[in-house]
């Protein structure tokens, strides 16, 4: 029989559906997961044992009493440790909260309750959710299920890991400067990022109110629409929350207008990446109607960068000011340093900031005045060793969609040397919907991405990560 924990969301919905598989055998299967090989990955900061197997026997009763409504009823799903659920943990990956219990769920969580998702605990991020390794100084590492001698990413590293490690069905995390979608691409899982405002912020550990968005990851693109669609929807109190019209479904990609980055070696990005994605883009042009290079030479990576850092840095200060005030210490130097940064900052730096990042939405304009779909690189590498420096550039592809507020999708895009690469698709606002349908028919071209060596049919860990274990 196949292990329940291979099964995709939408084949273990469909399970749950015809009755071969109850919501609890499926949650006992994944919390085994975890226990065989979870717990060494650190993907999870807190597990949640006693209240999924609850959660996921109420699920059964409704589904046997004919009360179940939702199709992600039953499903078991793990939640980033910057957003908000009632009773658990809320670190923020940060030394100063690690005793803080959220009294309310987020909204986006709540909604996910009403459907009768299982949530099975918290999941590991970079300190503060702002960081791009996939490290944390305060709670460990979360290493690559690819080689545990390499990053998984950041910020949101631990709900790419557990996915690509089947300790959950789906996961929900915060994607800011690329910080979910990287993860993804690192670890070959797919990831979404909707339009901004689209996804109440409200109940998030924010970095940044203008970037950060709630979005899914599984390991199949076809699993992040049902997410998706029922965390959106414009929430009354949340002050960045309205509402963002969704376009038409062109279900036919041939009727698409597709564009693809240019001037790819420009950018930083690999050469073994570049070569990655030009046989990608061959691959698809039967399916994609391809046009002429999108250019870029009039888009500054670097200076949108170092203008989001700065506002980012700029808000957390706001954000974490009482900690900050009494227990400086325990921030790591190097966050530390970030912030006091920002807070030298004047008001002139702060606006001239603001203004670099509005030339991103004044770039999309110019680019889906031509084409529906962008199609890039998720990252300009892939996944770097420990002991090396960030490449500075990491979030650059991945965080033009975030300044001008548009959606983006990563799927995979192969490996490099056993490591795993992201594909990138970025449309307009509102083309929410388009991206992931387009990505269901890029992935059945392009395939998902191989089993990880870190696992094998049975699910017994053969790889060795650092870690510091889960916390309560």
């Amino acid at each position: 029989m196949t292990h329940p924990t291979t099964l995709t969301a939408l084949e273990a919905i469909d399970a749950l559906a015809a009755g071969h598989l109850s919501a609890v055998e499926l949650t006992r299967a994944y919390l085994e997961r975890i226990g065989d090989v979870g717990l060494a990955s650190n993907a999870f900061l807190h597990l949640d044992t006693n209240g999924a197997l609850d959660a996921a026997h109420a699920s059964d009763l409704r589904r046997a009493n004919g009360t179940s409504y939702h199709p992600l009823d039953g499903i078991p799903l793990a939640v980033s440790d910057n957003i908000e659920v009632a009773g658990m943990p809320l670190t923020a990956g940060m030394a100063t909260r690690r005793r803080r219990i959220a009294q309310s769920d987020a909204h986006c969580i709540a909604k996910l309750r009403r459907a009768g998702v299982v949530i099975l605990g918290k999941l590991n991020l970079d300190e503060a959710g702002f960081g791009s390794r996939g490290d944390n100084p305060h709670f460990g590492a979360c290493s690559n299920p690819y080689g545990s001698d390499h990053s998984s990413g950041g910020a949101a590293s631990g709900a790419a890991v557990a996915v690509a490690l089947r300790l959950c069905a789906l996961a929900v995390a915060v994607d800011g400067l690329g910080s979910l979608r990287v993860p993804a691409a690192f670890c070959g899982v797919a990831a979404f990022k909707p339009s901004h405002s689209r996804v109440s912020q409200r109940g998030l550990i924010s970095v940044s109110q203008r970037l950060d968005q709630v979005g899914p990851v599984a390991r199949s693109c076809n699993d992040l629409s049902v997410v998706f669609q029922q965390i959106s929807g414009v929430d009354a109190l949340d002050a960045q929350s309205r509402t963002v019209p969704l376009a038409h479904i062109e279900r036919d990609p041939r009727r698409l207008t597709i564009g693809v980055i240019a001037e790819l070696a420009a950018q930083g990005i690999a050469i073994d990446v570049i070569e990655s994605f030009r046989q990608s883009v061959e691959r698809l042009r039967g399916l994609l109607p391809i046009q002429d290079p999108i250019a870029f030479n009039d888009y500054d990576f670097g200076h949108k960068r170092c203008a989001a850092q700065l506002l980012c840095a700029a808000e957390m200060n706001l954000v974490h000011a009482d900690d900050l005030a009494t227990q400086p210490e325990n921030f790591s130097g190097h966050l530390r340093e970030q912030l006091a940064a920002a807070a030298r900052a004047g008001a002139v730096d702060l606006i001239a900031a603001e203004q670099r990042l509005d030339l991103a939405r004044l770039k999309a304009r110019r680019i889906f005045s031509v084409v529906d779909v962008l199609l890039t690189p998720t990252a300009p590498v892939a996944a770097f060793a420990w002991g090396t420096e960030t490449p500075e550039h990491i979030a650059d592809l991945s965080s033009f969609a975030d300044f001008a507020g548009l959606p983006a999708l990563s799927v995979p895009m192969g490996n490099l040397n056993g490591l795993p690469l992201g594909l990138q698709l970025v449309g307009p606002r509102g083309s929410d919907l388009q991206l992931l349908a387009l990505g269901e028919r890029i992935e059945a071209v392009l395939g998902r991405a191989a089993t990880p060596p870190a696992q094998d049919a049975g699910g017994t860990r053969r790889t060795a990560y650092p870690g510091r274990g889960i916390i309560g």
